[in-house]
Protein backbone atom coordinates (compact mmCIF):
# COMPACT_ATOMS: atom_id res chain seq x y z
CA UNK A 1 0.00 0.00 0.00
CA UNK A 2 1.12 3.54 -0.48
CA UNK A 3 1.06 6.63 1.50
CA UNK A 4 1.64 9.86 0.06
CA UNK A 5 2.35 12.69 2.41
CA UNK A 6 2.46 15.96 0.55
CA UNK A 7 3.63 18.79 2.26
CA UNK A 8 2.55 22.48 2.12
CA UNK A 9 6.27 24.10 2.20
CA UNK A 10 9.86 23.13 2.49
CA UNK A 11 10.68 20.23 4.04
CA UNK A 12 12.23 21.04 7.90
CA UNK A 13 14.11 18.21 9.25
CA UNK A 14 14.12 17.41 12.89
CA UNK A 15 10.83 19.23 12.97
CA UNK A 16 7.30 18.09 12.48
CA UNK A 17 5.83 18.95 8.81
CA UNK A 18 2.37 19.36 8.44
CA UNK A 19 1.30 17.39 5.07
CA UNK A 20 -2.23 16.09 3.75
CA UNK A 21 -1.71 12.62 3.18
CA UNK A 22 -3.51 9.63 1.59
CA UNK A 23 -3.66 5.84 1.43
CA UNK A 24 -3.85 3.57 -1.82
CA UNK A 25 -3.04 0.66 -3.51
CA UNK A 26 0.92 0.90 -5.14
CA UNK A 27 3.91 -0.90 -5.68
CA UNK A 28 5.95 -0.78 -8.98
CA UNK A 29 4.92 -4.27 -10.38
CA UNK A 30 1.06 -3.85 -9.04
CA UNK A 31 1.35 -0.63 -10.85
CA UNK A 32 2.02 -2.07 -13.89
CA UNK A 33 -0.41 -4.70 -13.92
CA UNK A 34 -3.34 -2.71 -13.00
CA UNK A 35 -1.90 -0.22 -15.82
CA UNK A 36 -1.56 -2.93 -18.53
CA UNK A 37 -5.06 -4.38 -17.16
CA UNK A 38 -6.61 -0.80 -18.15
CA UNK A 39 -4.86 -0.83 -21.38
CA UNK A 40 -6.72 -4.17 -22.59
CA UNK A 41 -3.94 -6.44 -21.99
CA UNK A 42 -3.91 -10.37 -20.55
CA UNK A 43 -2.22 -9.45 -17.45
CA UNK A 44 -0.95 -12.07 -14.59
CA UNK A 45 0.84 -10.66 -11.22
CA UNK A 46 2.71 -13.17 -9.58
CA UNK A 47 3.87 -11.55 -5.68
CA UNK A 48 3.22 -11.89 -2.16
CA UNK A 49 0.99 -9.99 0.44
CA UNK A 50 0.05 -10.45 3.80
CA UNK A 51 -2.89 -11.84 5.56
CA UNK A 52 -4.15 -8.77 6.53
CA UNK A 53 -7.03 -5.93 5.64
CA UNK A 54 -4.40 -4.00 3.10
CA UNK A 55 -3.77 -7.59 0.97
CA UNK A 56 -7.44 -8.06 0.87
CA UNK A 57 -8.22 -4.71 -0.71
CA UNK A 58 -5.11 -5.18 -2.96
CA UNK A 59 -6.47 -8.66 -4.61
CA UNK A 60 -9.59 -7.34 -4.72
CA UNK A 61 -9.00 -3.82 -6.68
CA UNK A 62 -6.82 -5.48 -8.79
CA UNK A 63 -9.25 -8.43 -9.42
CA UNK A 64 -11.85 -5.37 -9.91
CA UNK A 65 -9.08 -3.79 -12.51
CA UNK A 66 -8.59 -7.34 -14.90
CA UNK A 67 -5.65 -8.26 -13.17
CA UNK A 68 -5.30 -12.48 -12.77
CA UNK A 69 -3.86 -12.87 -9.47
CA UNK A 70 -4.05 -16.07 -8.54
CA UNK A 71 -0.10 -16.50 -9.10
CA UNK A 72 -0.57 -13.94 -5.61
CA UNK A 73 0.34 -16.11 -2.41
CA UNK A 74 -0.66 -14.61 1.34
CA UNK A 75 1.98 -14.58 3.84
CA UNK A 76 0.68 -15.42 7.46
CA UNK A 77 4.39 -13.87 9.12
CA UNK A 78 4.54 -10.64 7.34
CA UNK A 79 2.03 -7.57 6.56
CA UNK A 80 1.81 -6.72 3.08
CA UNK A 81 4.40 -4.34 1.72
CA UNK A 82 4.18 -0.16 2.04
CA UNK A 83 5.55 2.49 0.80
CA UNK A 84 5.44 5.59 2.13
CA UNK A 85 6.19 8.49 -0.30
CA UNK A 86 7.09 12.39 1.19
CA UNK A 87 6.10 14.80 -1.71
CA UNK A 88 7.43 18.54 -1.62
CA UNK A 89 4.73 20.95 -2.85
CA UNK A 90 5.21 20.62 -6.52
CA UNK A 91 4.07 16.66 -5.83
CA UNK A 92 8.25 16.18 -6.45
CA UNK A 93 10.00 12.85 -4.31
CA UNK A 94 11.37 13.88 -1.34
CA UNK A 95 12.03 10.91 0.62
CA UNK A 96 10.41 7.02 -0.30
CA UNK A 97 10.60 5.10 2.84
CA UNK A 98 9.46 1.04 2.30
CA UNK A 99 8.62 -1.63 4.32
CA UNK A 100 9.12 -4.59 1.99
CA UNK A 101 10.36 -7.12 4.18
CA UNK A 102 7.35 -9.52 3.10
CA UNK A 103 9.20 -9.93 0.16
CA UNK A 104 12.00 -12.21 1.24
CA UNK A 105 9.49 -14.89 0.91
CA UNK A 106 9.38 -14.79 -2.26
CA UNK A 107 12.84 -16.33 -2.15
CA UNK A 108 14.01 -18.99 -5.61
CA UNK A 109 12.07 -21.68 -4.57
CA UNK A 110 8.95 -19.70 -4.97
CA UNK A 111 10.74 -18.29 -8.27
CA UNK A 112 11.42 -21.18 -9.78
CA UNK A 113 7.74 -23.18 -8.73
CA UNK A 114 6.31 -20.22 -10.82
CA UNK A 115 8.47 -21.66 -14.58
CA UNK A 116 4.93 -23.44 -15.83
CA UNK A 117 2.73 -20.54 -15.13
CA UNK A 118 5.36 -18.28 -16.55
CA UNK A 119 6.27 -20.37 -19.61
CA UNK A 120 3.36 -19.37 -22.22
CA UNK A 121 3.98 -15.71 -21.28
CA UNK A 122 5.98 -13.98 -23.92
CA UNK A 123 6.26 -10.25 -21.99
CA UNK A 124 7.77 -10.30 -18.13
CA UNK A 125 7.92 -7.56 -16.04
CA UNK A 126 9.79 -7.85 -12.53
CA UNK A 127 11.00 -5.29 -10.46
CA UNK A 128 13.56 -5.52 -7.75
CA UNK A 129 11.82 -5.85 -4.47
CA UNK A 130 12.41 -9.62 -4.99
CA UNK A 131 15.35 -11.12 -3.51
CA UNK A 132 18.01 -11.44 -6.05
CA UNK A 133 17.82 -15.60 -5.55
CA UNK A 134 14.35 -15.38 -6.52
CA UNK A 135 15.77 -13.04 -9.88
CA UNK A 136 18.45 -15.37 -10.66
CA UNK A 137 16.01 -18.38 -10.32
CA UNK A 138 12.99 -16.62 -12.35
CA UNK A 139 15.66 -15.59 -15.33
CA UNK A 140 17.17 -19.14 -15.25
CA UNK A 141 13.92 -20.36 -16.70
CA UNK A 142 12.80 -17.52 -18.94
CA UNK A 143 11.99 -19.31 -22.28
CA UNK A 144 13.22 -19.01 -25.22
CA UNK A 145 11.39 -15.70 -26.92
CA UNK A 146 10.13 -14.18 -24.04
CA UNK A 147 10.66 -10.57 -23.15
CA UNK A 148 12.04 -9.20 -20.12
CA UNK A 149 11.61 -5.65 -18.81
CA UNK A 150 12.80 -4.88 -15.38
CA UNK A 151 12.66 -1.74 -12.96
CA UNK A 152 16.04 -1.29 -10.42
CA UNK A 153 13.03 -0.09 -7.75
CA UNK A 154 15.62 2.30 -5.51
CA UNK A 155 19.37 2.30 -5.68
CA UNK A 156 19.87 0.10 -2.90
CA UNK A 157 18.03 -2.68 -4.41
CA UNK A 158 19.30 -1.81 -8.05
CA UNK A 159 22.64 -4.10 -6.81
CA UNK A 160 20.02 -7.25 -7.25
CA UNK A 161 19.71 -6.92 -10.54
CA UNK A 162 23.45 -6.88 -11.50
CA UNK A 163 23.79 -10.56 -11.62
CA UNK A 164 21.51 -10.89 -14.22
CA UNK A 165 21.72 -7.60 -16.40
CA UNK A 166 22.40 -10.10 -19.23
CA UNK A 167 19.08 -11.88 -19.02
CA UNK A 168 17.07 -8.73 -18.75
CA UNK A 169 16.04 -7.29 -22.32
CA UNK A 170 15.24 -3.67 -21.20
CA UNK A 171 16.13 -1.59 -18.00
CA UNK A 172 14.01 0.53 -16.59
CA UNK A 173 16.61 2.87 -13.78
CA UNK A 174 15.59 6.49 -12.82
CA UNK A 175 18.51 8.82 -12.78
CA UNK A 176 20.01 7.45 -9.28
CA UNK A 177 19.33 4.12 -10.17
CA UNK A 178 21.50 4.13 -13.36
CA UNK A 179 24.43 6.14 -11.23
CA UNK A 180 24.38 3.24 -8.75
CA UNK A 181 24.52 0.76 -11.56
CA UNK A 182 27.03 2.17 -13.57
CA UNK A 183 29.42 3.38 -10.45
CA UNK A 184 29.11 6.68 -11.30
CA UNK A 185 28.83 9.65 -8.77
CA UNK A 186 27.05 11.93 -10.47
CA UNK A 187 24.28 11.43 -13.25
CA UNK A 188 22.95 15.26 -13.82
CA UNK A 189 23.76 16.57 -17.11
CA UNK A 190 22.65 14.99 -20.58
CA UNK A 191 26.50 13.61 -21.07
CA UNK A 192 26.44 11.91 -17.59
CA UNK A 193 23.26 9.96 -18.10
CA UNK A 194 24.76 8.81 -21.72
CA UNK A 195 27.75 7.77 -20.10
CA UNK A 196 26.25 5.84 -17.43
CA UNK A 197 23.30 4.26 -19.71
CA UNK A 198 26.36 3.39 -22.47
CA UNK A 199 28.22 1.74 -19.04
CA UNK A 200 24.97 -0.38 -17.73
CA UNK A 201 24.58 -1.41 -21.45
CA UNK A 202 28.02 -2.93 -21.72
CA UNK A 203 27.07 -5.24 -18.55
CA UNK A 204 24.58 -7.53 -20.71
CA UNK A 205 21.25 -6.12 -21.05
CA UNK A 206 19.63 -5.36 -24.56
CA UNK A 207 18.26 -1.80 -24.31
CA UNK A 208 18.79 1.51 -20.97
CA UNK A 209 15.68 3.59 -21.12
CA UNK A 210 16.96 5.85 -18.13
CA UNK A 211 13.96 7.68 -16.70
CA UNK A 212 14.16 11.35 -16.22
CA UNK A 213 10.92 12.89 -15.12
CA UNK A 214 9.73 16.37 -16.57
CA UNK A 215 13.25 15.97 -18.93
CA UNK A 216 11.76 12.60 -20.83
CA UNK A 217 14.17 9.29 -21.01
CA UNK A 218 17.52 8.85 -22.57
CA UNK A 219 17.43 6.07 -24.50
CA UNK A 220 20.80 3.36 -24.99
CA UNK A 221 19.80 0.23 -27.16
CA UNK A 222 23.51 -0.21 -29.67
CA UNK A 223 21.28 1.32 -32.46
CA UNK A 224 20.39 5.07 -30.86
CA UNK A 225 21.92 6.85 -28.00
CA UNK A 226 19.59 10.02 -27.32
CA UNK A 227 17.22 11.67 -25.18
CA UNK A 228 13.74 11.34 -26.16
CA UNK A 229 11.57 14.30 -24.65
CA UNK A 230 8.34 13.93 -22.78
CA UNK A 231 4.79 14.29 -23.28
CA UNK A 232 3.83 17.28 -21.51
CA UNK A 233 0.19 16.60 -19.47
CA UNK A 234 -2.85 18.74 -19.95
CA UNK A 235 -2.24 20.41 -16.49
CA UNK A 236 -0.39 20.75 -13.58
CA UNK A 237 0.91 18.27 -11.43
CA UNK A 238 -0.53 17.44 -8.46
CA UNK A 239 1.76 13.90 -7.80
CA UNK A 240 3.84 12.27 -9.90
CA UNK A 241 3.94 8.79 -8.07
CA UNK A 242 3.13 6.17 -10.14
CA UNK A 243 4.00 7.82 -13.67
CA UNK A 244 7.42 5.74 -14.42
CA UNK A 245 5.28 2.69 -13.56
CA UNK A 246 2.57 3.88 -16.11
CA UNK A 247 5.42 5.10 -19.10
CA UNK A 248 6.49 0.95 -18.31
CA UNK A 249 2.76 -0.56 -18.90
CA UNK A 250 2.52 1.73 -21.74
CA UNK A 251 5.63 0.24 -23.41
CA UNK A 252 4.74 -3.20 -22.63
CA UNK A 253 1.13 -2.24 -24.18
CA UNK A 254 2.94 -1.31 -27.22
CA UNK A 255 5.35 -4.21 -27.70
CA UNK A 256 2.05 -6.38 -27.03
CA UNK A 257 0.65 -4.53 -30.04
CA UNK A 258 3.20 -5.47 -32.15
CA UNK A 259 2.63 -1.60 -34.21
CA UNK A 260 3.41 1.82 -32.81
CA UNK A 261 6.14 3.43 -31.32
CA UNK A 262 6.99 1.29 -27.36
CA UNK A 263 8.48 4.35 -26.41
CA UNK A 264 5.90 7.05 -27.21
CA UNK A 265 3.09 4.59 -26.53
CA UNK A 266 4.46 4.66 -22.98
CA UNK A 267 5.51 8.28 -22.29
CA UNK A 268 1.86 8.76 -23.43
CA UNK A 269 0.55 6.70 -20.65
CA UNK A 270 3.14 8.49 -18.21
CA UNK A 271 1.36 11.61 -19.36
CA UNK A 272 -2.43 10.66 -18.33
CA UNK A 273 -0.82 9.27 -15.62
CA UNK A 274 0.42 13.09 -14.42
CA UNK A 275 -2.83 14.54 -15.37
CA UNK A 276 -5.01 12.10 -12.90
CA UNK A 277 -2.75 12.41 -9.77
CA UNK A 278 -1.15 9.21 -10.18
CA UNK A 279 -4.72 7.52 -10.93
CA UNK A 280 -4.22 4.53 -13.27
CA UNK A 281 -7.44 4.25 -13.84
CA UNK A 282 -7.30 6.99 -16.08
CA UNK A 283 -5.95 4.65 -18.72
CA UNK A 284 -7.67 3.37 -21.65
CA UNK A 285 -5.97 2.16 -24.63
CA UNK A 286 -7.30 4.77 -26.30
CA UNK A 287 -6.25 7.65 -24.28
CA UNK A 288 -2.88 6.73 -25.16
CA UNK A 289 -2.94 5.97 -28.38
CA UNK A 290 -5.24 9.21 -29.20
CA UNK A 291 -2.27 10.92 -26.85
CA UNK A 292 1.04 9.76 -28.26
CA UNK A 293 -0.49 10.27 -31.95
CA UNK A 294 -1.43 13.93 -30.83
CA UNK A 295 2.70 14.32 -29.76
CA UNK A 296 3.63 12.73 -32.79
CA UNK A 297 1.66 15.61 -34.81
CA UNK A 298 2.81 18.41 -32.82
Amino acid sequence: MDRRALTSGPLRPGSSNPVVSTLKPGGVSRNVAEALARLGCDVALFSIVGEDEAGRVLLGGLGDAGVDVAGVIRSARHPTGAYTAVLGPSGRLEFGLADMEIFEQADATWAAGLAPALSSREIWFIDANLPAEALSALLAAKPIGATVLADPVSVAKSERLRPVLSGIDLLFPDRLEAGALSRMPAVISEEQVAGAAERILEMGPGAVVVTLGSEGVFVADGDRCEMVPAIAPHGPLSDVTGAGDALVAGYIFGLSRKRGDPLQLGLAAASLALEGGGNLSVLSADRVVERARADWAD
